[in-house]
């Protein structure tokens, strides 16, 4: 019998066969007593020499294969901290994040205040947060987060709807991507999402321009995970399989041009 360790390994090296993403696929958890944290992990503040972004955090992991612990002494992200309960902001505060948005993200202080009714933060303390890659995770994750391509994603959402109908429902803001819609929403509502990665994840971050986000609770994944071997069993698959079994051609203007460069060698049937 598979442990739930090699379970979620074996998930993540299924969605390395069946969807091929560029970086490795992460489980991510969170944990309430810092004695969770194991010496071994890699830790920002004390490894690195410097508090960063969640967002970078998952880059390294993403990309060296790192195991990553980060909690409050670690990160220096404001938004971040308020969202992972690290910090209880001011009223000051909230009213100078509205004033940032003003010019930048919103066209006054009215649409600017709208934003934060949006918002999914942690309720309940806890210690930080491992951020582990799945094929090789070294905790059994809350939520499973893959950057990938549209098309990619495009996988998931058919998996996870053959399995529960309907549609995947999702907002975007273009901005608090990954640590916000792939960690705290999917935390707090329990459902998947689909998550344009904003400014932070792409100037701090290291997402790359054609980069998305599946990301998938751990309660979820094993309805995902059927859904989408089924439907690769049945026929969708990545990479796409377009549709080549057609004689080419080109534009009439086209065509005759080439004719006469050619001088005569082109054969005419």
């Amino acid at each position: 019998m598979k442990t739930s360790l090699e379970k979620y390994r074996e998930y993540g090296r299924r969605i390395e066969d069946l969807i091929r993403p560029a970086t490795f696929p992460l489980a991510v958890k969170i944990v309430r007593p810092e004695d969770e944290i194991a010496p071994e992990y890699k830790r920002p503040f004390r490894d690195l020499g410097v508090q960063n972004f969640v967002c970078q955090n998952f880059k390294m992991a993403r990309t060296y294969g790192w195991t990553i612990a980060v909690t409050g002494a670690d990160i220096n992200c404001k938004l971040a901290r308020a969202l992972y309960g690290w910090d209880t902001l001011t009223d000051q505060e909230r009213e100078w994040a509205e004033d940032f948005s003003v010019g930048l993200y919103s066209k006054d202080r009215e649409t600017a205040g709208k934003f934060g009714r949006h918002l999914y933060a942690l309720d309940e303390p806890f210690a930080g947060l491992i951020i582990s890659p799945l094929t090789r995770t070294k905790i059994v994750p809350d939520t499973v987060l893959v950057y990938c391509l549209p098309a990619q994603a495009m996988r998931f959402v058919q998996g996870y709807l053959f399995m529960e109908g309907g549609v995947l429902e999702f907002a975007a803001a273009g901005r608090v991507g990954s640590c916000h819609e792939g960690v705290t929403k999917v935390l707090k509502t329990g459902r998947p999402q689909y998550v344009t990665l904003g400014n932070g994840d792409r100037v701090w971050g290291g997402a790359h321009d054609h980069e998305v986000m599946f990301a998938c609770p751990a309660e979820k994944l094993d309805v995902l995970m059927e859904g989408l071997e089924t439907t690769h069993a049945a026929g969708l698959r990545y990479p796409i399989p377009q549709y080549m079994n057609y004689a080419p051609g080109f534009q009439a203007s086209f065509e005759k041009a080439a004719v006469q460069r050619a001088g005569g060698t082109i054969e005419k049937k």
